[in-house]
């Protein structure tokens, strides 16, 4: 093996490595598990001011369904790595996000269309709907960010 041989192999190599974190954060925020998701994530939320059982089975319903299908895509995927420190911290945030968004959309729907606190159409329910909408809007930036944590390099593939 010459220079030249090594040289191009290593090339290939790099080349590789950037094809698998493009796939990595292509398949963390795709578009049909981003829906679901936000799907997910506004049931969970219009939920908490339903009347008894639904304020426990909705907002059960609803992360179950947004953790489910992060944990479906995740085992189907292509290519698989351990999840590093600074993933988790912005899977964390991103969750506190959607909390503030959430709280944001219902002081809203009190303050400007005077919804109830409590029923189907309620200041939770539009909440949530901010919520879900924040989250699918913010999904390019997410994948930015995504992009910049998988080109670190960390988590062994």
């Amino acid at each position: 093996m010459n220079q030249h041989d090594a040289q191009a192999s290593l090339d290939d190599i790099h080349r590789l490595q950037d094809r698998t974190r493009e796939q990595i954060v292509r398949q963390s925020f795709a578009t049909p598990r981003v829906v679901i998701s936000a799907l997910g994530i506004f049931v969970a939320l219009a939920a908490i001011d339903l009347p008894r059982p639904w304020y426990f089975v909705g907002p059960a319903i609803g992360w179950a369904l947004y953790a489910g299908v992060g944990i479906v895509y995740e085992h189907r995927a292509s290519v698989r790595r351990r999840v590093t420190r600074q993933e988790t911290l912005f899977h964390l945030g991103l969750v506190a996000c959607i909390m503030v968004a959430f709280g944001i959309g219902r002081i809203a729907a009190f303050a400007l269309f005077d919804l109830p606190a409590q029923g189907l159409l309620s200041q939770a329910a539009a909440g949530a709907i901010v919520a879900a909408v924040v989250y699918v809007a913010a999904m390019p930036v997410n994948r930015s960010i995504m992009k910049s944590i998988v080109q670190q390099g960390g988590g062994a593939a």
